[in-house]
């Protein structure tokens, strides 16, 4: 499958490769995964997460928020491997961070995928439900581009890291929940 290309600058570019995993069910990895909402410190404020999140891979830390070594189910991986065939990064996928926006009020502010455990050459994204938009500006230009990534659609953010940021902002009329899985490699010692 030919990805579409939804940015390219210099090294950084975004691919889309459009319904991907569109036989996966939203509802069946809604029911399988252990959901949780965390309380992240932003601005020297404690708030609940606007999601539900759930991680698999080594153990990894971003804000306030401590995750254990958590070994991929057998499913995650099988899905893993579907993603990394179209990824193709230099180091393998070892973790993924799930997301699940429960409807359009849940979302994620403007942020960078830059912790320094993360390996950021290529994280690769897979919406699973309902439509959201995927909203991605640069740093320096303001530029912005919005995909609204459907059900099993599978997004590829190349070395866009430092250069970029990216959000899922609210989108009001959204009552049905949304999974994002994004993959990822994080630095083990």
């Amino acid at each position: 499958m030919t990805p579409e290309i939804i940015l390219e600058d210099g090294k950084c570019r975004c691919l889309l490769f459009p319904g991907l995993l569109q036989n996966e069910r939203a509802e069946h990895w809604i029911e399988a995964l252990p959901w949780q909402q965390n309380e992240i410190r932003m601005f020297g404020r404690t708030h609940a997460e606007p999601r539900l999140t759930t991680w698999m891979g080594p153990a990894y830390r971003y804000a306030s928020i401590q995750w254990t070594d958590t070994p991929f189910s057998d499913e995650m991986a099988r899905l893993m491997n579907v993603v990394q065939h179209h990824a193709s990064p230099e180091k393998k996928f070892n973790a993924v961070l799930a997301n699940l926006y429960r409807d359009g009020q849940d979302a994620m502010g403007w942020h960078r995928d830059d912790e320094k455990d993360i390996d950021s050459q290529c994280i690769a994204s897979v919406s699973l439900g309902s439509t959201r938009d995927f909203a991605i500006r640069h740093r320096q230009t303001g530029q912005k581009w919005t995909v609204s990534l459907q059900h099993g659609d599978v997004l590829i953010m190349e070395a866009m890291q430092e250069a970029f940021e990216h959000s899922v902002p609210r989108r009001k009329r959204t009552d049905t929940p949304r999974i994002n899985f994004t993959f990822r490699h994080i630095v083990t010692s």
